[in-house]
């Protein structure tokens, strides 16, 4: 009969051989490119005139544990150079040598841990600084939820911003937009924090950061307006042309608590005098003047009759 042997011990020994190796590995003294994103700080009145690279690549040759906290637990890491200290030329050329961009390092590393450093050497142009007021442009999808809509316009606080930076970048610019966010399922008012781009932060740079967008969606309702003047606009005053009927019916839509304040006066139905001068068939089509977020769905009568009236003493 065969004997079973006991598993415990035989997990525990697995336990310990990779605890020990674990402990090895994370000890022994190993070679990784660590990733470093470059950030300039200018001194007052001074631009860069080329875009430098993203980042820095530091070759280290340190311990497993220090490495992982590298990697995974070190917060804040970057290479920031701060063009205030640095020796700038006559024709603004900054040179960064290798020791200065490791002494922008953060955090720290020992400089014996440091095998190699790409690029070695930073070339910086730097010019005078520009100003421009842009305003905000928006890149957020706003999705109501099935049977809401938006009422209104989206606002954005605040609306422009002014941004700093490139004197041959500024002039080119017409606005300044957020990061593509999209917000879905809404049912009532929103307001959100949005981040704006930052795809130029080391030639453009702004002191705000991020706007709010915000608005008013509701619940969708359809309502019937009956008896609507029918008004004639871009003529004389006293008009040979006439319509029938004067006054129509029409079917609007919108947000359940807009249409609840809305008010006879807010539809304006229209003809433009030009359409009836250049009308040769006798039946013309009326237009809608609504407040925003308020749709027309349809009329009664969807065309209007048309003649021109001759007087007799004329």
């Amino acid at each position: 009969m065969t004997s079973k042997r006991p598993i415990m011990p035989i997990l525990l020994s697995i336990v310990l051989a990779l605890g020990l190796w674990g402990y090895v590995s994370m000890t022994s003294l190993t070679t990784v490119y660590v990733t470093y994103p470059l950030v300039v700080d200018l001194p007052e009145e001074r631009s860069l005139e080329i875009e430098p690279p993203n980042s820095i690549s530091v070759k280290l040759r340190t311990s497993g544990w220090q490495l992982l906290y590298l990697q995974y637990f070190s917060s804040g890491k970057e290479c920031r150079i701060d063009l205030a200290k640095a020796n700038i030329s006559s024709d603004g050329i900054v040179e960064l040598t290798k020791t200065e961009l490791l002494q922008g390092i953060n955090p720290t590393v020992s400089l014996e841990k440091v095998v190699e450093v790409l690029p070695e050497a930073i070339t910086l142009k730097t010019g005078m600084l520009f100003r421009q007021t842009l305003p905000v442009r928006s890149r957020v999808s706003i999705n109501p939820g099935k049977g809401y809509m938006l009422v209104g316009r989206v606002h954005i606080e605040p609306d422009s911003i002014v941004v700093r930076g490139n004197g041959s970048i500024i002039p080119t610019l017409r606005s300044w937009a957020t990061k593509k966010i999209s917000f879905g399922d809404l049912t009532g008012p929103f307001s959100f924090t949005v981040p704006l781009q930052d795809t130029l932060q080391n030639l453009v740079t702004s002191a705000i950061k991020e706007v709010t967008i915000s608005g008013d969606i509701q619940q969708i309702t359809e309502v019937t307006f009956n008896d609507i003047p029918v008004n004639i606009v871009g003529g004389p005053e006293q008009t040979e042309h006439s319509i029938e009927p004067n006054r129509i019916s029409a079917i609007i839509r919108g947000g359940v608590k807009r249409i609840a304040s809305l008010s006879a006066d807010e539809i304006k139905a229209i003809v433009y005098y030009p359409q009836l001068v250049q009308d040769s068939t006798g039946l013309v089509t009326p237009t809608f003047v609504v407040p925003a977020g308020i749709t027309v769905l349809g009329t009664n009568p969807t065309l209007l009759k048309h003649r021109l009236i001759i007087y007799p003493n004329r």
